[in-house]
């Protein structure tokens, strides 16, 4: 399957998904995959996976990167798993000395997470940092993506503080990319510091699916862990503004 060509064309509709879609919580989806394709009960899995229908909520891929010592250390790279996941100097997977990468999922390992990416591409919707400081929350990303005909594309991601939000430590950042085994994201951690990384998928590509005949591609509801505030106007407002 070429994942470059379908998600080009269904990143638009599934981003526009992910956004507005306000469902209910649901089982794990990406579990409920394997069960289908082992013949277990389709039940919950009819509807995509909520119990009410609808996409099923997006969970996130939780990653907290460490800086365990007194000097700062540039240009943390996550993902790049076609190249990190073997990698054993000068840095081990990638993670450079005096960098911990670890996991919000008890159990789960970063060289896991390296091999998902290459089995489930997905399309990040979301992504909400959690820091240990605002200047270490602020960090500009560096998103990288390549193939193997040479050809690469980069992109600044500048996180930025909602004016209206009360905590300067934790940010949501509203940008979409697509992240294979050729994606990576490249962050400096201050000496000492901490930065949690929250990826909301809004579609993933998963394989298994199509053992069950289903679509091999799966988007997900809005996780909704940003409030959307509604501006309500008076009557005499919403009536003048449609006038002029």
């Amino acid at each position: 399957m070429d994942y470059n060509k379908y998600f080009a064309q269904a990143e638009e509709e599934a981003n526009e998904s992910y956004l507005n879609y306000g469902g209910y919580p649901s089982v794990d989806a990406d579990f409920d995959d394997y069960v289908e394709a082992a013949g277990g009960s389709q039940m919950l899995n009819q509807t995509g996976g909520g119990a009410m229908g609808g996409a099923p909520t997006s969970q996130p891929y939780i990653i907290t990167l460490s800086n365990t010592t007194t000097n700062a250390i540039t240009s943390n790279i996550v993902g790049k798993a076609f190249a990190n996941i073997t990698a054993t100097a000068p840095t081990a997977n990638g993670v450079k000395t005096g960098m911990t990468y670890t996991m919000g999922v008890s159990g789960t390992t970063y060289v896991e997470f390296l091999y998902q990416q290459l089995n489930k591409p997905f399309i990040v919707g979301l992504t909400y940092v959690d820091a240990t400081s605002q200047g270490q929350a602020l960090k500009t990303l560096q998103l990288k993506v390549r193939d193997t005909n040479g050809n690469v594309q980069e992109r600044t991601i500048v996180p930025t503080v909602d004016p209206y939000q009360q905590q300067n430590t934790i940010l949501a950042v509203r940008q979409s990319w697509r992240w294979d085994g050729f994606t990576s994201i490249a962050v400096d951690v201050d000496a000492s510091s901490s930065v949690t990384f929250y990826f909301y998928p809004s579609e993933n590509v998963n394989l298994t699916r199509g053992l069950a005949g289903q679509s091999v591609a799966r988007g997900y509801g809005n996780p909704n862990v940003v409030r959307q505030d509604k501006v309500v106007l008076g009557q005499g407002v919403a009536q003048a503004l449609q006038q002029g």
